[in-house]
C-alpha cells in the first residue's frame, strides 16, 4: 500500500509497529502530533490495525499535514472480500476542524478507492445531526442516499448515509 497525495496533506499507510507504538505511548520517526492527538477514535483506530496485524486494501492511514508533518487525524476505506462498496471513516483531532483537512483527505482517498477497478461504490454513516461530517462527505462529492437507524449501546441512532460512485458505474436516477 502506497501513500496517498493531497494539496495540504499525506495520506500515510497505518502499519503494525506503528500502530503498536503508539499504543504504548511513542510517536513514529520524523513525525509529530497535533494538539488532540491521538483522540479516543484514534486509539480504537491503532488497536484495529493490531487485531488485523496490518492495514487493509485501502487504509487506515495517517492524516499528515506537510507544512509541519503532523498527524491530524486519520481516514480509511474497508472492503469487504466478496464486496465492490467500500465504507470510508475519518476523523480529525477537535483543534484542526473547519481547516478542510477531511474534506481533502476524503476526496483523495475516494478518488485511490473508486479508480480501483473491482470498485464501485463508496459509502459513508453519519448522525443526522452531525452537520459539519455531513458537509465533509458533500464537498468531497458525495451524495445523501438512504437514512437508518442502528443501535448504539441499547439506544437507538438516527444515522444517514452518503455514496460515490466510479464514474463508470454511475446510477442514473
Amino acid at each position: 500500500m502506497k501513500q496517498i497525495e493531497a494539496a495540504r496533506l499525506v495520506l500515510r499507510p497505518i502499519y503494525l509497529p506503528v500502530a503498536r507504538m503508539l499504543l504504548d505511548g511513542g510517536i513514529p520517526r520524523g513525525l509529530s502530533f497535533a494538539p488532540g492527538y491521538p483522540s479516543a477514535f484514534s486509539l480504537e483506530v491503532m488497536e484495529s490495525v493490531v487485531e488485523t496485524q496490518g492495514p487493509g486494501r485501502f487504509g487506515p492511514y495517517f492524516m499528515i499535514r506537510k507544512s509541519d508533518r503532523m498527524i491530524v487525524g486519520e481516514i480509511g476505506c474497508s472492503v469487504d472480500d466478496d464486496c465492490v462498496t467500500g465504507r470510508v471513516g475519518y476523523t480529525v483531532v477537535e483543534p484542526c476542524w473547519g481547516r478542510g483537512y477531511a474534506t481533502e483527505a476524503l476526496r483523495a482517498l475516494l478518488a485511490h478507492v473508486l479508480a480501483a477497478p473491482d470498485m464501485r461504490r463508496v459509502v459513508a454513516e453519519t448522525m443526522v445531526e452531525h452537520m459539519a461530517s455531513r458537509r465533509v462527505m458533500e464537498k468531497a462529492g458525495m451524495t445523501y442516499c438512504d437514512r437508518r437507524l442502528d443501535d448504539q449501546y441499547g439506544k437507538p441512532l438516527d444515522l444517514v448515509v452518503y455514496e460515490a460512485f466510479a464514474p463508470a458505474t454511475v446510477p442514473t436516477r
